[in-house]
C-alpha cells in the first residue's frame, strides 16, 4: 500500500510509523473512505475488530516486514544476515511486498464520494482479488 511507504518515509521510527498507518487506515475506515478485503470479499468485522486483525498480522520491526515471520513462507531473504547486506533500495522493494503477500490480511478499496468502489488495479490485484 503507498500510504506505508509515504509514512515510512515520514518517520525514522518503524513503530511510531506502524502505529502512525494503523491510527490513519482506522479513520479512513471509520469515516467510510475505505472498505478492507481479502481474495474478493469484504471483511465483514466492526472497525475495531478489522484494526485489531491488522495489528497482530503487521510486522513488529522493519526486519519482519522485509524478511518474513520465520514461519511463513516470504519472497524475501531467509537469512537475518542477509537484511544488513541489503541495499536501501532492496529493502523499501522487500518492505512494499509484505501488502501483497498471504499474511496480509486484507486489502484496500478506496470508496469515492459517489460511493463506487475503486479497486487496486496491479497484476496482482487482478489476479488475487483485492490485495493490500
Amino acid at each position: 500500500m503507498g500510504l506505508w511507504l509515504f509514512i515510512r518515509d515520514d518517520h525514522k521510527n518503524f513503530f511510531q510509523a506502524r502505529k502512525t498507518f494503523l491510527a490513519i487506515v482506522e479513520n479512513l475506515l471509520t469515516h467510510n473512505k475505505i472498505k478492507l478485503a481479502k481474495n474478493g470479499v469484504f471483511l465483514d468485522r466492526s472497525v475495531v475488530e478489522q484494526i485489531s486483525l491488522f495489528e497482530r498480522a503487521f510486522p513488529i520491526d522493519r526486519r519482519e516486514m522485509v524478511l518474513g515471520r520465520a514461519e511463513t513462507n516470504s519472497s524475501g531473504p531467509r537469512l537475518a544476515d542477509d537484511f544488513d547486506k541489503m541495499s536501501e533500495d532492496a529493502k523499501i522493494f522487500e518492505e512494499s511486498l509484505w501488502f501483497f503477500r498471504e499474511e496480509c490480511p486484507a486489502g484496500v478499496v478506496w470508496i469515492a464520494d459517489d460511493g463506487s468502489e475503486e479497486v487496486d488495479l496491479t497484476p496482482s490485484a487482478r489476479s488475487k482479488g483485492y490485495v493490500c
